[in-house]
């Protein structure tokens, strides 16, 4: 009996140890990432969001049924709970319009200059992550 109880731990413990890893290494660290935790905590974050103010209730639900909403002078940031309707939303937007990971992004037309805009885009998408969304190492 103890012998098959060692057997046991000899095969499933490294068996859960792979399951471990691969759930961790195929889970997107973006997907738990609130707006509190981009917006506001940093001079970087503030400087490229002037005016910013949370606008959730005003904002989310609707046609948007995003979580979480702050919107600013320069840009506005949906956090949503299904992946499918940050992209929905992200490609509502157009070119004004970016997606990373469950937050969808809406520039407002001349709020940020090309290389802001991309400073942004590579700052908030290497969030919680290795690769960004387009992917770019972080």
């Amino acid at each position: 009996m103890r012998t098959r109880w060692l057997l046991s731990l000899t095969v499933g413990l490294p068996l859960l140890a792979v399951l471990g890893v691969v759930l961790l290494a195929t889970r997107d660290g973006r997907q738990d990432l609130v707006l509190s935790d981009v917006v506001g905590r940093d001079a970087w974050s503030r400087s490229l969001m002037p005016g910013m103010r949370w606008a959730t209730d005003e904002l989310c639900g609707g046609e948007l049924p995003c979580v979480e909403a702050v919107t600013s002078e320069t840009l506005t940031l949906y956090r949503f709970e299904e992946r499918d309707d940050a992209v929905a939303a992200a490609e509502r937007f157009g070119d004004q319009g970016y997606l990373t990971g469950w937050i969808a992004v809406r520039y407002e037309p001349g709020g940020l200059s090309d290389a802001e805009r991309t400073d942004f885009e590579y700052g908030i998408s290497c969030i919680n992550t290795w690769v960004g969304e387009e992917g770019q190492d972080c």
